[in-house]
């Protein structure tokens, strides 16, 4: 089986030096194309499929500009990630490469280290991509096909062939003989390796108890690799098959069910994060495929997107987490007048992409039954204050008139959640805020509508004069990822999961929540809580 197969890129510059230089730079980690002309660019782009182009914006006839362009119209190149090659040094430029679909710039004269960054960086955002396609792909085709011998050795076939590797192979654990069965195994055609089909391999207790505490452990450490002395051994794998292999457990209930065993036949190489990752999440998918047989099919649904979306979310904490601290880096040590602007917009979209991930991951956390209410002690007042004074600066960017009124009977001190609380609250303000227009109203009133003993219960109503919520959008609006109208997510933003989210916590509360609205004369939204309180 020959070595893995290079990542490419495309060099588009008119001039020879130039295109010399970055090859030199580039070639001993990529496979490098090269063309001297716009027309040149668009055809080896559409015949080669390179991972990652650099494009000389300022070429005599088709600039950059035009190729970029074309390539964006084009089904097979448009999701071709490009980073402009320039000498340019005004602003305009920048943005007109931006509005283009230009993924980053790097400047002349350019710096090998810097030309290396910047295509390691599109490079991974590519695989974080594929990958992300890889198992929307493989969730679609358990969701939608009863599983099967031929789907689970598919699947293996599709995520192998991936990762161009050796062979993927899915042992079954019989827990009452201790032993492992290979039931469905991919082969790589051009592997001089011997099928596995039926092969038993018998675990020690040690070793199964030592798979079965990885669950609660670090995520990465579920992928178990041959180097491991502990795991070396147990699955036997001699070296006339292959020479290296990392095994990802599929976990049921805590306990292990099967196991995936991803392998190598080259020597030397190692398995890099994105690999491992990819591992893991096949496993994971495999885990929810296996626990559909005691569960019906629109549950298993749920629970497959439930834990697709959560993965998906963690995976994109990780990059954007990154993004937001060079960005704080960048505040600390000052960037210049020009893009301060630009890096202050990327912090508050960063922000808010964060709190939308932040929400698919408390969804997912209740689906899974792992949600839980804290129960400390707080101040109400001091909380809603501290509600009272960010709500009234958010209003004050839409030249809004915001009201409040709070019942004085309202304990201090109470017991509860005041973290879900305050986030119930200030969803439905932001919601208030974004769906009125600039100058509108919005209202909060807290009242006190039953003191018994130990406990209180609070009435929270919020209104406006925005847009309104007609009788059938109303029906919608405490779904998952519903809002009242498909065309507000392209206008006002947001994927619907704050009212769902809200309405779980309300009820988990011992509370209720209704909405009051007509189209085109705001809404009000009324829920009520229980709290506890000293006696």
């Amino acid at each position: 089986m020959s070595n893995k197969r290079k990542n490419s890129v495309l060099i588009v510059d008119d001039e020879r030096d130039n295109i010399s230089s970055l090859k030199s730079i580039l070639s001993p980690d990529y496979t490098v194309y090269a063309s001297i002309s716009g027309k040149e660019a668009v055809e080896t782009a559409q015949e080669f499929l390179p991972d990652v182009i650099l494009l000389d914006v300022l070429m005599p006839g088709m600039d950059g500009y035009d190729v970029i362009a074309t390539l964006r119209n084009s089904e097979e190149t448009k999701d071709i990630p490009v980073i402009f090659i320039t000498g340019l040094d005004d602003i305009n430029s920048e943005i007109k490469g931006l509005a283009l679909g230009a993924d980053d710039y790097i400047a002349k004269p350019f710096h090998p280290a810097i030309v290396k960054l910047r295509v390691q960086h599109q490079m991974q955002l590519v695989m974080r991509l594929r990958q992300q396609a890889l198992m929307t792909r493989v969730a679609y085709n358990f969701i939608t096909n009863v599983p099967s011998d031929a789907l689970y050795t598919e699947t293996l076939r599709i995520v192998g062939e991936f990762m161009d590797i050796a062979s993927v192979l899915m042992y079954i654990f019989e827990p009452n003989k201790n032993v492992l069965i290979c039931r469905n195994e991919w082969k790589n055609p051009h592997a001089d390796i011997d099928m596995r089909i039926e092969d038993k391999v018998e675990m020690d207790e040690q070793i199964i108890n030592a798979v079965n505490n990885l669950l609660s452990g670090n995520e990465k450490d579920i992928c178990l690799k041959s180097d491991n002395p502990l795991f070396r051994d147990f699955i036997r794998l001699d070296k006339s098959y292959v020479n290296n292999y990392i095994a990802t457990p599929i976990f049921i209930k805590g306990k292990m069910n099967a196991i995936l065993i991803f392998a190598r036949d080259e020597n030397v190489s190692d398995w890099n994060e994105s690999e491992t990752g990819l591992a893991v999440l096949t496993a994971s998918i495999f885990s929810g495929v296996f626990e559909r047989d005691a569960i019906q099919h629109a549950e298993y649904k749920s629970r497959a997107k439930s834990e697709f979306l959560s993965r998906m979310s963690h995976e994109m904490r990780t990059p954007l987490n990154a993004i937001l601290g060079i960005l704080q880096i960048f505040d600390i040590m000052g960037v210049p007048e020009k893009i301060k602007g630009n890096c202050n917009v990327m912090s508050n979209e960063a922000h808010t992409l964060l709190k939308m991930i932040d929400g698919v991951l408390d969804i997912s956390d209740m689906d899974f039954g792992s949600f839980r209410l804290s129960d400390t002690n707080f101040n109400f007042f001091t909380m809603i204050k501290g509600i009272i004074k960010e709500t009234e600066k958010n209003a004050a960017k839409k030249n809004q008139k915001f009201d409040c009124n709070i019942d004085p009977l309202i304990p201090s001190d109470l017991t509860g959640d005041e973290r879900r609380l305050k986030q119930v609250i200030n969803t439905l303000l932001d919601n208030a805020i974004k769906f009125t227009p600039d100058y509108g109203e919005i209202y909060l009133y807290v009242s006190i509508i039953n003191n018994e003993s130990g406990v209180v219960t609070l009435q929270i109503t919020i209104s406006d004069n925005g847009i309104g919520i007609s009788k059938e959008q109303q029906e919608k609006i405490f779904s998952d990822f519903e809002q009242a109208d498909t065309g507000l997510t392209r206008r006002y933003n947001g994927i619907g999961m704050g009212l769902a989210f809200s309405k779980r916590i309300i009820e988990m509360m011992r509370g209720n929540i209704r909405v009051e609205s007509e189209l085109g004369r705001g809404a009000k939204f009324l829920f009520t809580c229980k709290l506890k309180k000293d006696i």
